[in-house]
């Protein structure tokens, strides 16, 4: 990812006094140095809602403004994607944490998506991810069978990967007969599942970046629609 080039198209939606969050993801420190130094050069002041420890500390460091989500709603947002399709619905399985993702996403006004172009599909077909409680996560896996293969994530030492929060991830690989939406409104009925990767009608903006030409395709909900 070209995250100077995704982040000049970024600030064009950028406005004065705007509440701006980023979903979590793996170069969270990078976007917001990008970010910042676009800001302070077109001398755009804003307000900041990070969503992980990291993104609050560096933030301080570099004197940005931040607020609580308590206390204000977002205006603009972005996520990191793994799938889209022709719906604006979207998969996302690299987290520090779903519930945090998905509180983002639903608070902001404006959501911008990224991904690559090969990643726009006419439906999701890849593992859809979960976060689980620590708490018997066996029993949960035992569970999510009942949509499809499910399994822990786990690292290359084979040990689960745990959220921020202390959490694990759990991947599915859903049955074709089971809709996104029944999915995403069943699975969390099962004691155990806390939040999922799949967001349904959430995104607004999809930024499809081409890695062979180094270039950004914006799309919006209206003109795809």
């Amino acid at each position: 990812m070209n995250i100077p080039l995704i982040i000049s198209e970024f600030v064009k939606l950028v406005k004065h006094d705007n509440v701006i969050s980023m979903g979590t993801c793996e170069f969270e420190k990078e976007l917001i140095d990008e970010l910042v130094k676009d800001l302070i050069s077109r001398n755009v002041s804003v307000y900041f809602i990070p969503t992980t420890i990291l993104q609050a500390k560096h933030l301080h460091d570099l004197g940005q403004k931040c607020v609580s989500l308590n206390d204000r709603e977002i205006d603009l947002a972005i996520e990191f994607v793994d799938q889209i399709d022709q719906y604006f619905n979207f998969n996302k399985r690299s987290t520090k944490s779903f519930i945090k993702d998905k509180m983002i996403s639903q608070s902001a006004l404006t959501l911008v998506v990224v991904s690559t172009g090969y990643n726009l599909v006419n439906e999701i077909t890849s593992d859809i991810y979960v976060e689980i409680s620590t708490f018997a996560y066996q029993r949960t896996i035992m569970n999510l069978q009942s949509y499809g293969l499910a399994r822990v994530v786990t690292d290359s030492n084979n040990n689960p990967i745990k959220t921020e929060i202390g959490h694990y991830l759990a991947k599915i690989a859903v049955d074709k007969n089971i809709s996104l939406e029944d999915f995403e409104y069943s699975v969390r009925t099962i004691p155990g599942v806390l939040e999922t990767g799949l967001f349904l009608g959430l995104a607004d903006v999809v930024y499809l970046f081409d890695e062979s030409k180094n270039q950004i395709k914006a799309i919006t909900r209206k003109w795809y629609l």
